[in-house]
């Protein structure tokens, strides 16, 4: 099931993030203004698919695995794609030995593997980056584990976690601040996360449009900028979307 269900939803995550790529570039200012960064997490994203496309019907997790960090690995543009490939090699890693079908503990321990895993990575990690909102994600889906919560309602909790701590990057890193905008890297992660979980969960489709990614700097909080005009639109009304 869990196979069955990454090889469904993650070209759909991987189509959304391509159709938001020159949105994403407009956001790069971090490492270096190159706009590239949505490009090159969308070919990474593809060069998964590609790869998964690829294995026979009855592939299972570990077969997946082997072939998401293979793709992903072999395809990576760019900083943006190679911390994306550390991310998704750490989760699918993660749900290799998952109970089928997973429970929040197994979304859980995913999630603390690719944390591991992407941070070793990084030579010097960079607070209000991906990398940020990763491990955001991972403290609130390890919280609803503690919870008992259903999977279904980490999921939707994780989604808004990390639309949450991407309208907190520009605190965490002065270069966003200083040009307005939230960090571009973290934006594609939370478009790739948000619309799995829509496609996992049967909605049709998720509304990343009504999050800004842009906010008056001159406000007094860069977090509350950006928070006020998500007010978490498109994720407190799952339903709706």
């Amino acid at each position: 099931m869990i196979a069955k269900t990454i090889r469904t939803c993650f070209p759909i995550a991987a189509a959304a993030v391509s159709d938001k790529a020159e949105d994403i570039n407009k956001l790069n200012v971090f490492p270096v203004p190159d706009g590239d960064t949505g490009t090159n997490m969308s070919l990474t994203l593809a060069s998964v698919v590609k790869e998964l496309s690829s294995l026979p019907a009855d592939a299972d997790m570990e077969a997946i695995a082997g072939a998401i960090t293979h793709g992903s690995l072999m395809g990576a543009r760019g900083n943006s794609g190679v911390i994306t490939s550390q991310i998704l090699r750490g989760v699918a890693e993660g749900l290799v030995d998952a109970t089928d079908p997973a429970t929040s503990a197994d979304v859980a321990a995913a999630l603390r593997n690719a944390v591991k895993v992407a941070f070793k990575a990084v030579r010097k990690p960079v607070e209000g980056t991906i990398l940020t909102v990763l491990r955001d994600i991972s403290t609130k889906a390890d919280s609803c584990a503690k919870a008992r919560e259903s999977v279904e309602d980490t999921l939707d909790a994780i989604v808004v976690e990390a639309y949450q701590s991407v309208a907190r990057t520009p605190d965490l890193l002065p270069v966003l601040k200083e040009n307005g905008v939230v960090d571009s890297g973290a934006f594609g992660f939370a478009i790739f996360l948000e619309n799995f979980v829509a496609a996992a969960l049967g909605r049709t489709a998720a509304k990343t449009e009504d999050f800004a990614t842009t906010f008056d700097a001159s406000a007094d909080s860069a977090r509350e900028g950006a928070l006020d005009r998500v007010k978490i639109e498109a994720n407190d009304d799952w339903e709706g979307s």
